[in-house]
């Protein structure tokens, strides 16, 4: 006996099969946004080891100002943080010894995007005695 395939068992099952995927992102927290990017000392050389500050302007009311997040540039000077997915605006501020600092300001417009930051360190003005 062969048994006889139904259009509305195909039509389940094939259902069944397309809403698995959101099924499993039902209760998931949306994927964060990134602010990444490399330092570079003057030339433009890679500048590993840099401390890297991010820090967020502004918070909503009612909210306390979130603390600065820190990280340190790897082997080829690349630095990443990831942050909540929603319009915010953040300082992104680099140093090193022997470094002036640079900072810039990173705006993200909300969802799950990258936005990538290049800083250019110079040389610290020596003082002269």
């Amino acid at each position: 006996m062969r048994r006889k395939t139904t259009k509305t068992g195909a039509s389940l099952f094939a259902f069944l099969l397309l809403s698995l995927p959101l099924a499993g992102r039902a209760g998931q927290k949306p994927e964060p946004a990134v602010i990444a990017g490399t330092v570079f000392r003057d030339p433009g050389f890679a500048l590993p080891g840099a401390e890297v500050e991010l820090l967020p302007l502004g918070s909503a009311a009612g909210r306390k100002q979130p603390k600065p997040l820190r990280t340190r540039t790897d082997s080829r000077g690349e630095f990443a943080f990831q942050v909540p997915p929603e319009p915010a605006e953040y300082r992104v501020t680099a140093r090193a010894r022997g470094y002036a600092s640079e900072e810039k300001t990173v705006k993200l417009s909300g969802g799950a995007e990258r936005v990538d930051v290049y800083l250019t360190l110079k040389p610290a003005a020596r003082s002269e005695k």
